[in-house]
């Protein structure tokens, strides 16, 4: 079968994107190739939350590539709202979702949780910004919370993000996907891609595909794709697996009817602060269930399952920090998925150097959130329209050092510290912050020394990577 586009991946940024092409090129033939299980990923795994100021770190703003990264999300929660209306009418389904968002600062963080929430609290403040902020909240006042002395929230504010139903989300657009007469959708996964010299040869179960143009929108597995065709691979910053873990929980209304304390779930999402950047502690309520995450962790090699202790901490946690109403509930379900993670976590968008091959990946958590703003514009320059993608996220480059190597051991040190933190540490000989900062920085600086990095800052998630050889060094430039 020969067709203009072939898109593979059928998560949130792979159906959107066959949505809004095929409207845009009414007259292309376009395939969306994925399972209709969608295994692994990140999109039904979602809560989701539309997370443009809850996982912020402090000092993004003065460094331009993450400013650039929070501003693909910033432009997306603009055109959210006539975004599900768009789909909503298209599909005649309705998406569950609800405004706003509550930020706790929990006593159970550190000094440096303190120091973003006062980070965030500022830049809420600001001009561009302050629509999306309700204001300085008691933490009393906010239903559902209800921590335990030891986790008590201190602080708390009210931002404009969101959270929607991802599973309703998806089945909207793919309602609308379903539609689309120049659309054909095969369940099945790429096996293998091969460049030929005028366009591209998908390799399929017991089907080969000639596209004239090929968008990799399938996440991590992407990679799996790349490692295949070293004209890609050379010159690509590689993707790794980020293994997310979040619990459905259902209201226990056999237990409600024998007790006489009501305990209520919360009205709109509340969250913790971004910890050893993973995306905090979140409740979502919906009508049907509860959501509670998530993890994060990052992989070479997808594991199947997520692990147990992940599961044990996220509601010890929850029901610790956030209410006890957590652990009074149902187990209803596990969702598991892999966010896209890039080599120097900044996305991977737009075209490559191979004429005719394009990226939608390397997203991390952000994909969903960002889907209403870089798909279009992905789109618009697809067909050789002027865009508003910033060419720094073009696939075809060096790695995005992450700030410069003194910025980011600093904040490796500060993300490990606030990481174990969480998990239970407690420094001996008197709380000595002093000596295991000395320490640490001491096990960070000897990965640098050992790959000869002078000015290049590494990402602190990716630094069990570099330990492990794991990054292609030779996308630095030193």
């Amino acid at each position: 079968m020969n067709y203009d586009y072939v898109i593979i991946g059928n998560g949130i940024l792979g159906i959107t994107l066959a949505w809004k092409l095929s409207e845009a090129n009414k007259d292309s033939q376009i395939c969306l190739i994925g399972q209709s299980s969608r295994h692994g990923s990140a999109s039904v795994a979602s809560g989701a939350m539309l997370n443009v100021f809850g996982e912020i770190e402090e000092g993004f703003f003065e460094y331009a590539p993450l400013r650039k990264r929070f501003e693909l999300g910033f432009e997306a929660l603009k055109m959210w709202p006539d975004h599900i209306k768009e789909i909503e009418i298209k599909s005649k389904k309705k998406i569950e979702k609800r405004w706003g968002t509550h930020i706790l600062n929990s006593a159970a963080g550190t000094k440096f949780e303190d120091s973003l929430f006062d980070y965030l609290l500022n830049l809420m403040q600001k001009k561009n910004f302050n629509k999306y902020f309700s204001g300085i909240i008691n933490p009393e006042s906010i239903e559902g919370l209800n921590s335990q002395a030891s986790f008590r929230t201190i602080r708390s504010l009210k931002i404009g993000d969101g959270i929607l139903d991802s599973s309703q989300l998806i089945s909207a657009i793919d309602a609308i996907v379903s539609k689309r007469e120049n659309i054909s959708i095969l369940d099945t996964n790429a096996e293998k891609l091969r460049i030929n010299k005028n366009d591209f040869t998908v390799y399929v179960k017991n089907e080969n595909i000639i596209a004239k143009q090929v968008i990799l929108a399938n996440g991590s597995f992407a990679q799996l794709l790349i490692d295949k065709v070293p004209e890609i691979k050379k010159y690509t910053p590689r993707l790794f697996f980020g293994a997310g873990t979040g619990i459905l929980l259902d209201r226990n209304e056999i237990r409600n009817k024998f007790s006489n304390i009501f305990h209520p779930t919360p009205k709109i999402a509340m969250r913790t602060m971004d910890r050893g950047h993973a995306c905090g502690l979140h409740w979502l309520p919906f009508k049907s269930h509860t959501y509670l995450g998530a993890s994060s962790a990052v992989y070479t090699t997808p594991e199947p399952y997520p692990r147990s202790s992940t599961i044990s901490f996220l509601l010890g946690d929850g029901l610790k920090q956030l209410s006890p109403n957590i652990g009074r509930s149902n187990l209803k379900g596990i969702t598991y998925g892999y966010r896209p993670v890039s080599e120097d976590i900044f996305p991977l968008i737009g075209p490559s150097h191979i004429k005719g091959l394009w990226f939608l990946n390397g997203m991390k958590r952000d994909g969903l959130t960002c889907s209403a703003y870089i798909v279009p514009e992905l789109v618009r320059m697809i067909l050789g329209k002027k865009s508003k993608l910033p060419k720094i996220f073009y696939p075809s480059r060096n790695l995005i050092s992450y700030y410069d190597k003194k910025k980011a051991i600093e904040k490796a040190i500060i993300s490990r510290y606030n990481k174990e933190n969480t998990h239970g540490m407690m420094l001996p000989d008197s709380n000595n912050f002093e000596k295991y900062y000395e320490d640490i920085k001491k096990e960070v600086s000897k990965i640098y020394d050992n790959h000869n990095l002078k000015k290049f800052g590494i990402h602190p998630e990716l630094l069990s990577l570099y330990e492990s050889n794991k990054i292609n060094i030779r996308l630095i430039k030193k």
